[in-house]
């Protein structure tokens, strides 16, 4: 490829980016969950390309077991989680808020996993969700491999951000996509 080849196809996904950014119809979620493996959502929020938050919930998980190292990112015990709502009350209101939409997530193929197994461990049918993975695209548009969120923020100095918004809370988390996002498409 010739890097003129290169810079118009860096381009046009810089493009690309900036015009989901743009869209009302497009979301940025996160979750945190009881763990990787066999583990279930316990918090979800979503917000639109605005920045308006449309959904930011704690979930009372089905199960009764906290992966340790999950809990030390993001803080969020079970005795925490016994009076918020469950899955089958929460899932509505998500499926409503994503019904038609292109929804961005850092690392989009776990929260997608993470969303179906906890409607798994409820019994639940999940709905198809339209996902879109923000990493691989800042990946692309850095010429990188898979960044974490919180390294991006620090790239696109954004560091302040970390002072402003819980990290490693959902709705932190997707307030750090949004913005890392913007930032490297500015021109």
């Amino acid at each position: 490829m010739t890097r003129t080849a290169h810079r118009t196809s860096a381009a046009q996904l810089h493009s690309k980016v900036a015009n989901l950014l743009e869209r009302e119809d497009v979301l940025i979620l996160d979750t945190e969950t009881t763990g990787l493996k066999n583990a279930e959502v316990i918090e979800v929020s979503v917000i639109n390309t605005k920045g308006e938050t449309l959904l930011d919930t704690l979930v009372r998980p089905r199960t009764s077991y906290m992966n340790p190292h999950a809990r030390r990112v993001h803080g969020i015990s079970l005795s925490a989680l016994e009076t918020q709502p469950t899955w089958p009350e929460v899932l509505p209101e998500l499926v409503t808020l994503t019904d038609q939409a292109t929804v961005l997530a850092w690392n989009a193929p776990f929260d997608a996993r993470m969303l179906e197994q906890t409607s798994a461990a409820w019994g639940m049918t999940h709905p198809k969700i339209l996902f879109a993975c923000a990493m691989q695209m800042y990946a692309r548009l850095k010429g990188t491999k898979r960044t974490g969120l919180h390294k991006a923020v620090g790239q696109e100095g954004l560091a302040h951000l970390l002072e402003m918004h819980q990290s490693h809370r959902a709705l932190g988390d997707v307030t750090f996509v949004l913005e890392v996002l913007r930032a490297c498409t500015r021109p």
